[in-house]
């Protein structure tokens, strides 16, 4: 990233090493802030749509809704953990977080919704946060329940010797592919579409 000619000055060696180190430090802190940032953004609205549904419930089954607010708080637990800022978390603490969320849809739609695992257990996989859940949010909110009779939704994942495949499948209405085009080329104004395009960022800003 730099050059420097002989005779080398050992201070102004230091002071270009120093000003490199820091200027990687900083574009390091800024993918991370931004990650945080969009991370941030994918929750409101599921939040919202979580309290109404056990809201609603008080009025139905106080039994069922006590059961629903120990499983909210469960999710809002795993949401905001402080490792929700790390770059990776263990594969299972997404998976807590992806049943959280569907055991409290499954209440809200009851037999409208079906859900199949298919997971293997990996104790030394680790994914970045957040980048499950949100896929299978997505799923549900704009495939299965496009439809009045609801459908499937399976979470698929394969662990191999150095990959792992991970797959979130809904028989729902499906995308053509200017929704698919529109979801993975946001612009700022869009109030849509958020959790698909912060998850494909995030994944960029990591991998590439």
């Amino acid at each position: 990233n730099d050059y420097v000619t002989k005779p080398i000055e050992a201070t102004e060696l230091r002071m270009r090493v120093q000003a490199l180190t820091d200027l990687r430090n900083s574009v390091r802190e800024q993918l991370h802030l931004e990650a945080a940032w969009l991370q941030a953004q994918i929750q409101p609205h599921f939040l919202f749509n979580a309290l109404n549904a056990i809201s609603a419930m008080s009025d139905i089954d106080v039994m069922k809704m006590k059961e629903l607010l120990l499983e909210f708080g469960n999710y809002l637990r795993a949401s905001f953990d402080f490792h929700n800022l790390e770059q990776l978390v263990p594969l299972e603490q997404e998976l807590d977080l992806v049943r959280s969320y569907l055991f409290i849809e499954k209440a809200r739609f009851e037999n409208r919704l079906s859900v199949i695992w298919e997971t293997e257990a990996c104790e030394s996989l680790h994914i970045p946060p957040l980048s499950i859940q949100p896929l299978v949010e997505n799923a549900v909110k704009h495939g299965i329940l496009k439809r009045a009779s609801g459908g499937e939704i399976r979470i698929r994942i394969v662990i191999h010797e150095h990959t792992a495949d991970i797959a979130v499948i809904d028989n729902g209405v499906g995308m053509s592919e200017e929704t698919i085009h529109r979801l993975f080329n946001r612009t700022p104004e869009q109030r849509t579409g958020v959790g698909m395009y912060n998850t494909d960022r995030r994944l960029k800003q990591i991998y590439g």
